[in-house]
């Protein structure tokens, strides 16, 4: 960024500023020893001043009637310029190149200073056009940084990672960058820190952003499941056939083991939290719901659930197995615990009707919980 200096010049054979008339005053221009000066960017330019009171003192020492050595009546002297003479700018900011900028002086007690020194100050207002501003270099903010996503859906947050080398140092934010899940939408913002503006703040720098914001889709989350549909065809077999082995483990330990003559899946419950997924523990409950059929022409319900079932972003199905929960209950000296009833004297874990079962499951957790079912 280049300070343009703006001045005037002297010719060779004359001393700066300086005339002799008649009398013995010393005639001085004020004007000689004022430098307007403009620096910044194009629109956003600055304009300054400086009155070199001092080398207008040294240059006319013997007219203020001084010699060096003269400490006080130097300091005299040069406090009275500076008090006396002075002036402002009728523009100071917002410059762009082409403009003109004028100093107006304003001056004080100059008589009596001319009196007492006998010199004669001249001065005239002065005017400048604004030139070699800068043209800030344009460039795309959301070129430096990059923007991910992590978590599980639909909880699911942004994250967004700058670049060191982005020119202009900026504050990036996603305005909803959580609760996300694949396919939403989020508008990631640049801002300049401590609440500046942003284009000022980035043109002091010598660069305009081509953009202030961007939007990003959300993609690459592995993600709760929340339909039925979602679940991959070979995970729901592999669940199903664990399922199918845990009621045949409790089948065995019957009385009359022989009794079992198998099962048929009826179907499923999903259960997903209502609202927010922060609040609760488990993220979806899917119930694997079995008729279970004896021998004897007897037969009744049973149900194993898994949690947090996830979709992965290759499409490929996560749970956990050793997690499972199915239907248990026990019975000592007659008193039955858990979930388990008797028929015929004899006793099974499960439930007697549908009905029972779906209250106990779906209807106790209706608060925070919606379902969905295809148990026939």
């Amino acid at each position: 960024m280049r300070k343009k200096v703006y001045g005037i010049i002297i010719g060779a054979a004359l001393t700066v500023g300086l005339f002799l008339t008649g009398c013995g005053t010393t005639t001085i221009n004020a004007n000689d020893y004022l430098t307007i000066s403009t620096e910044g960017f194009d629109t956003k330019g600055t304009a300054s001043y400086a009155l070199d009171t001092e080398k207008l003192l040294n240059d006319n020492l013997k007219a203020f009637g001084l010699e060096e050595g003269d400490d006080m009546e130097y300091l005299e002297a040069l406090g009275r310029l500076e008090f006396d003479l002075n002036g402002k700018l009728d523009k100071t900011d917002s410059l762009s190149n082409g403009d003109e900028v004028t100093f107006t002086w304003k001056v004080r007690r100059l008589d009596e200073l001319e009196e007492k020194y006998k010199v004669r100050v001249e001065y005239s207002d002065k005017s400048v056009t604004v030139e070699g501003l800068d043209e800030p270099e344009e460039f795309d903010p959301f070129d430096y940084i990059t923007v991910s996503f992590s978590g599980i859906a639909p909880d699911g947050k942004a994250v967004i990672e700058c670049d060191g080398s982005i020119p202009v140092k900026l504050d990036f934010r996603a305005e909803n960058g959580d609760h996300l899940s694949n396919g939403d939408t989020v508008k990631v913002t640049a801002n300049a820190y401590y609440g500046n503006d942003l284009i000022s703040y980035c043109f002091e720098n010598g660069y305009v952003p081509s953009c202030e914001e961007k939007e990003y889709t959300v993609d690459g989350l592995a993600a709760y499941i929340r339909i039925l549909d979602e679940i991959p065809e070979d995970a729901y077999k592999k669940m199903d056939y664990h399922a199918q082995d845990l009621l045949k483990a409790t089948t065995s330990s019957w009385k009359y083991p022989e009794n079992f003559s198998g099962a048929e899946l009826l179907g499923n419950y999903l259960l997903t939290p209502k609202d927010s997924f922060d609040y609760v523990t488990n993220k979806n409950y899917l119930y694997y719901v079995y008729k279970v059929n004896c021998a004897d022409g007897f037969s009744y319900y049973y149900y194993t659930y898994y949690t947090n079932v996830m979709l992965l972003e290759d499409g490929s199905c996560s749970f956990d197995l050793s997690s499972a929960q199915y239907a248990s209950g026990s019975v000592i000296f007659g008193i039955t615990s858990g979930e388990i009833f008797s028929h015929n004297d004899l006793y099974y874990v499960g439930y007697a009707d549908i009905d029972t079962l779906f209250n106990k499951h779906v209807t106790s957790r209706i608060g925070e919980y919606k379902y969905e079912s295809t148990v026939k």
